[in-house]
């Protein structure tokens, strides 16, 4: 054998099951590319692109840094269409997944998991589901089905009807506000009674479990679920139906509705602006449920007296997501919140919240007037602050004030990264994919910053006359506006959001020396996964990556500084834990 043949790798030399393990660590384009290697890397290859499927309507975000999430296949997506066209190229590609499952037996029945988008066609959502639910032979999980006329599709089904452990609530409408057809509920209790098993371990609830187990369905046990999901939502439902209860004696807490030691997951999602009394109840109950592993609070009003009380109780939790409201805009965490979750909830590995109680916002709003905090002194920020924020946002003296909501558009470049979603949404950045809740990339968001800068100088009176105009032969659309500096670039997007991640320096030692067991951090919608660099925890940024250098460098190590110095001493947390 000459000597390139000892380098090849004896792939047909392993066993099935060591090769399924290697292809798993791979992103979905190369498990398509190693399919072709042969008629048995393709057997393998293939249970694992159809095992689970996320269908996406529109573009999901991959990271140049690492792999995401890479248990999903996707529809591919580009990211530069918009919602009409990105759901047209959707619908489309489930059309081509249907046909290879009707098609492919073998790929039909390496469906385990399938999670369906509600915006995709519903007729196309009814048929992949029948053929999934009829023939998958391996199906286990349905995920986010939303829709009440599936319930016949998933009940009847000849796998379904016996192998999926998840139970989806499907809500009578999209929106709360309309009317609940006069079928709702008898469809439902069908439903209920068909699938309703000691076998389930995965639920959606659309609907109180206490008026549920009441009125709609009679529990003869507890369920054992393991992951719940609770949308809160003030529906109008027939009063008719909850007038009478099914039991003599009535279910009063929800450890009565769910086993408490099999309990691991639990999401509750608001669509309301303000918690009611029985909302707030139900989060009172589940202080009960201490054996809770992952924690998801979305989108709810923040309620101090009650939250610390559960998170006391929860020092098992491993993942935590809090997405709280104020005035229908995301909420940073109250202190005391944070600091309870400092102090009890040592095991987090995964961390989602919007936190500022150590570090202030880059550009803040006094009053009527734009302040800039840098806390940041590195080449990067002082670049970032001297040469883009004070010379193309802050450039005029009047740029300071803030006269209406506009000046937020134009100058507020850190609010607009969060309100044009230039960083995807992902339930969970580690496990699930990260998609974009409209359509927007790097490309759109400059140009959408310059525009709105040339609205701005424009309505001040601050846009140049001709002969002085700066002319921009990469941005011809702009190089003639007479902008009085020269126009924003992706370049200059970016070296402001690795500034923004050097800002919260103090914040991020806090989360490393609070959690040492931290893999996975979204501060502030930025997402980062913890590393180790020379013996050292630190974070990095999992999206727009490319030349970024950390700032926390040495921060385990105790630091002596001088009076007057920049920022604050990084261990201030832990005296406000200790007095608190």
């Amino acid at each position: 054998m000459d000597v390139a043949g000892y380098c090849l790798f004896p792939l047909e030399k392993l066993p099935d099951e060591l090769i399924l393990e290697v292809f798993s660590h791979l992103a979905q384009p190369d498990r398509l590319t190693v399919s072709l290697l042969s008629h048995r890397c393709c057997e393998i290859a293939t249970k694992l692109v159809y095992r689970r499927i996320y269908l996406n309507d529109s573009n999901v975000v991959r990271s140049s840094y690492m792999n995401l999430a890479i248990n999903w296949t996707l529809l591919n997506i580009p990211s530069s269409l918009n919602e009409d066209e990105s759901r047209k190229i959707a619908n489309a590609k489930l059309r081509k997944l249907i046909y290879a499952l009707e098609m492919n037996q073998r790929a039909l029945e390496s469906v385990e998991w399938i999670r369906i988008n509600w915006d995709l066609d519903p007729a196309l959502q009814k048929t992949v589901l029948a053929i999934l639910c009829s023939r998958g032979t391996s199906l286990q999980r349905l995920e986010n089905i939303t829709d009440p006329s599936c319930n016949d599709i998933i009940a009847g089904g000849a796998v379904s009807s016996r192998k999926v452990i998840s139970l989806d609530m499907a809500p009578p409408n999209s929106l709360p506000e309309i009317a609940v057809p006069s079928d709702y509920i008898p469809n439902l209790q069908r439903y209920l009674r068909s699938r309703i098993s000691t076998s389930l371990s995965h639920m959606t609830l659309f609907i109180d479990p206490i008026k549920l187990f009441n009125y709609l369905y009679p529990l003869t046990h507890k369920l054992q679920i393991i992951d719940l999901k609770l949308h809160w939502r003030r529906e109008f439902y027939d009063p008719a139906y909850f007038t009478r209860r099914l039991k003599t004696r009535p279910i009063e807490k929800l450890s009565e509705v769910f086993e408490v030691r099999t309990l691991k997951t639990l999401t509750i999602i608001s669509w309301n602006e303000t918690l009611v009394s029985r909302e707030i109840q139900m989060i009172k109950d589940f202080k009960e449920f201490v054996y809770l592993e992952d924690l998801s609070l979305i989108s709810i009003k923040q309620n101090f007296d009650v939250l610390v009380t559960l998170f006391y109780n929860l020092p098992r939790l491993k993942r935590l997501k809090m997405d709280f409201l104020e005035d229908f805009m995301p909420e940073t965490k109250n202190t005391e919140i944070f600091l309870t979750i400092l102090l009890v909830c040592k095991k987090l590995q995964f961390i989602d919240m919007r936190f500022e109680g150590l570090d202030p916002q880059m550009i803040a709003i006094h009053e009527t007037k734009f302040e800039l905090h840098q806390k940041c002194y590195c080449d990067a920020c002082i670049h970032v602050f001297e040469d883009i924020l004070k010379k193309k946002f802050f450039l005029f003296p009047e740029d300071q004030y803030l006269t209406d909501i506009h000046d937020i558009a134009a100058k507020d470049i850190f609010k607009m990264m969060r309100y044009l979603s230039l960083l995807p949404y992902s339930k969970a950045c580690d496990c699930y994919p990260s998609v974009r809740t409209q359509p927007m990339n790097l490309d759109e968001f400059v140009s959408r910053m310059n525009k709105n800068l040339l609205f701005y100088r424009q309505s001040r009176g601050q846009l140049l006359s001709p002969e002085h105009q700066v002319h921009d032969p990469q941005n011809s659309e702009f190089s003639t506006l007479g902008l009085p500096h020269a126009l924003l670039t992706k370049q200059d997007v970016i070296e402001c959001y690795h500034a923004l991640i050097h800002h919260y320096r103090a914040t991020y030692v806090a989360f490393l020396r609070g959690f040492p067991h931290l893999r996975f951090l979204m501060l502030n919608d930025i997402p980062t996964i913890v590393v180790e660099e020379e013996k050292e925890r630190i974070f990095q940024p999992i999206f727009y990556h490319e030349n970024y250098k950390t700032n926390l460098t040495c921060w385990s190590q105790i630091e002596k500084k001088p009076k007057g110095s920049h920022g604050e001493a990084t261990d201030s947390v832990n005296r406000k834990v200790s007095v608190f």
